[in-house]
């Protein structure tokens, strides 16, 4: 595309390296941020509208401030970084795995579409019964992002239960096989309570591996074509 461009300014013609930076920054801000990366190679144009605030801004959450926070563990300094360094920088970092609570909770943005993400590893949540190796061991797994996995050896009375308090972004949210929730205000915390439960006692419950909750924008899990969390 590079030499398509050089050619047709050397034949006197307009090439596509020559269209105004603000016009790609426009039509940028119809893009995901995957396709934006793609076009950024296309010319020195394109490269500059690809890093233009006003492009990246439009792709981060509107409360991008109070995930950095979150990140950072620290809302002031936070705040004076979000001012500071530029919108392409502030998506970079919050597409990264970002750690809470000691480790056991991660968040990132989707890459390809700006999506708050969250897991929440089995150590976070409230087990009956975890801390009796009859009933349950944390195994180690390579399949899991935490490395390790709570496993169910046998027990009659089955409880797990979890919490977390975020700033989830506008929008609605969906729990695997339970119902949707809808965030309002994006700058509030929300707290969210879920558990998973079978406490028939005429028999025993066992071979149950549990990893993690995770918690993902319901845009994302369409995509995936299951229209739910997993």
């Amino acid at each position: 595309m590079g030499a398509v461009g050089s050619s047709a300014s050397r034949g006197g013609g307009t090439a596509l390296g020559d269209l105004p930076e603000n016009c790609v920054a426009e039509v940028m801000l119809r893009l995901n941020p995957t396709e934006i990366c793609g076009m950024a190679r296309l010319s020195r144009t394109f490269r500059a509208a690809a890093s233009g605030d006003a492009v990246w801004e439009a792709k981060l959450p509107r409360n991008y401030a109070r995930l950095l926070a979150a990140a950072a563990g620290d809302e002031e300094a936070a705040a004076l970084e979000a001012e500071a360094i530029p919108k392409k920088e502030v998506y970079a970092r919050l597409s990264r795995r970002n750690s809470l609570d000691g480790g056991t909770k991660e968040f990132w943005l989707d890459k390809a579409g700006g999506g708050t993400c969250m897991t929440i590893y089995s150590r976070a949540l409230s087990i009956t019964g975890i801390d009796d190796r009859r009933y349950w061991n944390f195994i180690p797994n390579d399949e899991s992002r935490f490395r390790s996995v709570a496993y169910l050896s046998q027990i009659w009375w089955f409880e797990v239960r979890g919490e977390v308090e975020f700033c989830f972004p506008e929008g609605v949210w969906i729990y695997h096989h339970v119902g949707d929730f809808v965030v309002k205000d994006s700058n509030e915390p929300l707290n969210i309570q879920f558990a998973m439960v079978q406490i028939d006692c005429t028999h025993t419950k066992g071979g149950l591996c549990m990893d993690s909750v995770v918690i993902k924008p319901k845009c994302l899990a369409r995509k995936k074509g299951t229209g739910s969390y997993e």
